[in-house]
């Protein structure tokens, strides 16, 4: 197996962000939005029969055996220089993504017979994601099969996340594993008109940003005749290092104990023009803020000035800055503490 990034370092994508601590079996932005570069392989196995939902299920697959299964390699790519997107390559076929405000979309795919661009993209995950929690849509779009005949698609896509409880595998056990089903019906009209009906049931745990198995489900009917495909895929993962239980779950809040620097916020975040940073301090200090490309380099800092004890809070205009990552840090004496920022 090989596993570039498991970790993504973007903060939880609200409109407004404040400080709260969110449930261990939550799906984030910072954890779970696919990354370019990350690499690993899964593991393409029987079709797995799983009909439990609600909470405290128990799920055991510490029987799965990988001895004969099918060793599939999933890369993830850039397509652009547009960083909201990102691409996926597996079983001979590219998957192409874009991630806007807190929901990440489908908007195309293609392999050696078959391209399709969507018009209408599908919505697949919105953040943060929890128990009970749902998105839906409807998508279209065109495409061509064999660089020859047209054809276009149109149907709705629902993603409910509908079970969480203990997840056992083979090389670990996760505790506070959440399950999303995906359910996708669709119609291709070419010269005849396909209708496909797809479900698909993914398990995530919190601290993994792929899933850990999935399976796949898929009826495709050409007028009298009906055809199904179904399949597992494990994809082994280490798991990050779980965060304490007082540790803040947002990157946004990073607020050592005794903090010099309390009550952070940034917004709005994703940010196109000015960010806002409110903070407040326990005593007067020497202040300044910077500003930092993916971590790296300052390209922002304001003037050291004396601040008061008491709520202070600054804007920073953001709009001239290239779109990514950035990390903003708040400096008082000798006190640092920094969020992650994404600028649209």
């Amino acid at each position: 197996m090989r596993t570039n990034h498991h970790l993504l370092p973007l903060c939880c994508i609200l409109s407004a962000l404040c400080p709260i601590t969110l449930s261990a079996q939550v799906l984030t932005s910072m954890r779970h939005t696919p990354q370019p570069s990350d690499s690993l392989l899964a593991y393409k196995l029987p079709y797995l029969h799983v009909n439990d939902t609600g909470r405290n299920c128990m799920w055991d697959f510490s029987q799965i055996t990988t001895d004969t299964a099918e060793v599939i390699e999933v890369d993830y790519f850039a397509p652009s220089a547009d960083t909201t997107r990102v691409g996926l390559h597996r079983e001979h076929a590219n998957y192409y993504y874009r991630y806007t405000q807190d929901t990440l979309w489908l908007i195309g795919y293609e392999n050696s017979r078959t391209h399709v661009r969507y018009s209408s993209p599908l919505p697949l995950l919105r953040f943060p994601l929890a128990y009970g929690d749902s998105i839906e849509g409807a998508f279209s779009g065109k495409g061509q099969y064999c660089h020859l005949l047209p054809f276009s698609v149109e149907g709705t896509i629902t993603s409910h996340v509908d079970a969480m409880g203990k997840l056992v595998l083979p090389e670990m056990t996760i505790d506070t594993a959440i399950r999303v089903c995906t359910k996708k019906h669709y119609e291709e009209n070419m010269r005849a008109q396909t209708i496909v009906n797809e479900t698909c049931l993914r398990w995530y745990s919190p601290y993994c940003r792929y899933p850990l198995l999935e399976t796949v489900c898929v009826q495709t009917i050409k007028g009298n005749d009906t055809t199904s495909f179904a399949s597992s895929y494990y994809f082994p993962q280490e798991q990050d290092e779980k965060p304490s239980p007082k540790e803040k779950q947002l990157d946004s809040i990073n607020e050592p104990q005794d903090s010099l620097i309390t009550n952070v916020v940034y917004a709005p975040n994703p940010v196109y023009t000015d960010l806002t940073i409110q903070y407040s301090l326990v005593r007067s200090a020497q202040v300044y803020i910077s500003v930092h490309y993916n971590g790296g380099a300052s390209t922002y800092q304001t003037p050291v000035r004396q601040e008061e004890e008491g709520p202070h809070s600054v804007t920073i205009n953001m709009s001239g800055l290239p779109v990514g990552t950035y990390v903003v840090y708040i400096h008082a004496d000798n006190t640092v503490v920094s969020g992650n920022i994404v600028k649209l």
